[in-house]
């Protein structure tokens, strides 16, 4: 939904100097609050929920505690909205998470809302980065939150009257070989969302970027569950909807496939895959397009691109189909000899070659499936060598 509109018709409040900085004089808290981005959008949703919404200004709390509502509770709401109980006490009834404008809705947004909302018993979230705005409501029959159609009055929230937000689910319809290999088909596939591959890309490497893709959205096919040296892969957990960036500051934000795997220090993470494509106008800069395989981990305090493998530099295409992966070892500042090391060191599944670390191969003369023996060894692989690029990354931070 977009609010973006109402949002800006809303007055900031006034602006003063402290210590030579602008700062918002905060009537909800009344306080001076130092001006950044997510304020601005939180001071504008904090004015949105009172004008459009009817909530009272008394019943808008901004960056409250956890702790103030239970006790040890770690964390602080950008804004709670409150209602008043029969022995007029005071309950929070709806948890507000504001972003930038330059952070997306993913699927870490909504979590870190809805712990919120759960601590404090809520019944709405609200999730905002000042353009796009949801809102969903708890069901304590399923025990999910359900996104619902509008924001809601206050009015509405007391009494609870919402229509939830019926999004059909679409069953994926894989193409067929012969349209993945159709480049007409594949290229208006891919001019219709997010990239899967680039302009510069060979038709061999755009039909197998369309090829996996599709494998990634289809959850018919679940990656196997299985035990190796490095890590053990416990389970397939499906689709997210993620933004991922790198050291340069570059976004990779679509679905990915999210796998929670442990890793042999004991630690469980989220390992998520995506391909993505660029342009010829990438970052405004001289240079051809390519497609790249990005391999994601959620950490508990930080998520990032552990690898982002350039399909049109490192793959071999051969002519009987086969497409061969291998990699430089190249990380950011490491030099690649010592991610080859370290490879050569701890690797299982993935092994170094005539200074390169390989991969795997598949075949791309069929349709790929994660359950498919070649397609999971390739997983697997690449699972390995993201946790080994961690691994070599804090032994050089070290």
């Amino acid at each position: 939904m977009v609010i973006k509109d109402k949002l800006k018709k809303t007055d900031l409040p006034k602006v003063y100097k402290r210590e030579g900085k602008d700062c918002y004089f905060d009537t909800y808290r009344k306080k001076l609050i130092e001006i950044t981005p997510e304020e601005t959008v939180r001071q504008r949703v904090a004015a949105y929920l009172e004008k459009f919404c009817s909530v009272p200004k008394e019943m808008i709390y901004l960056e409250v505690p956890m702790s103030h509502y239970v006790k040890g509770a770690k964390g602080r709401a950008d804004i709670v909205i409150h209602a008043v109980d029969e022995k007029g006490m005071l309950f929070p009834i709806t948890v507000v998470e504001c972003k930038n404008e330059d952070v997306f809705l993913t699927n870490r947004v909504e979590d870190q809302a809805v712990r919120y909302c759960d601590v404090l018993g809520a019944k709405y979230i609200i999730i905002t980065n000042g353009v796009d705005t949801q809102m969903a409501a708890y069901d304590d029959r399923t025990d999910t939150y359900q996104y619902i159609d509008g924001i809601l009055s206050y009015e509405s929230m007391l009494n609870q009257e919402y229509i939830v937000d019926e999004i059909p689910e679409e069953n994926l319809e894989r193409f067929s070989l012969e349209e993945i290999q159709n480049q007409d088909i594949i290229a208006e596939y891919n001019e219709a969302g997010i990239w899967k591959f680039g302009s510069d890309s060979s038709p061999k490497i755009r039909s197998f970027a369309t090829n996996f893709y599709q494998c990634l959205l289809d959850t018919d096919h679940k990656l196997p569950a299985a035990s190796f040296r490095i890590f053990e892969l416990i389970e397939d957990i499906g689709l997210r909807y993620m933004d991922y960036s790198n050291a340069g500051g570059g976004h990779y934000n679509g679905l990915y496939r999210a796998f929670l795997v442990k890793d042999r220090f004991g630690e469980t993470q989220i390992v998520s895959f995506s391909i993505f494509g660029t342009d010829a106008n990438f970052r405004n800069e001289n240079r051809r397009s390519y497609t790249s395989i990005t391999v994601s981990v959620d950490s508990f305090k930080t998520s990032h691109n552990s690898l982002q493998y350039n399909v049109d530099s490192f793959v071999e295409v051969k002519s009987d189909g086969m497409i061969s992966f291998s990699h430089s070892g190249r990380s950011g500042n490491l030099k690649n000899s010592d991610m080859l090391e370290k490879v050569m060191q701890c690797g299982e599944l993935t092994k170094v070659l005539n200074g390169r670390v390989e991969l795997g191969e598949i075949n791309t003369d069929r349709l790929l499936y994660l359950d498919s023996p070649d397609i999971a060894s390739f997983f697997y692989c690449l699972v390995e060598y993201a946790l080994l690029r961690d691994e070599a990354r804090k032994e050089a931070k070290r």
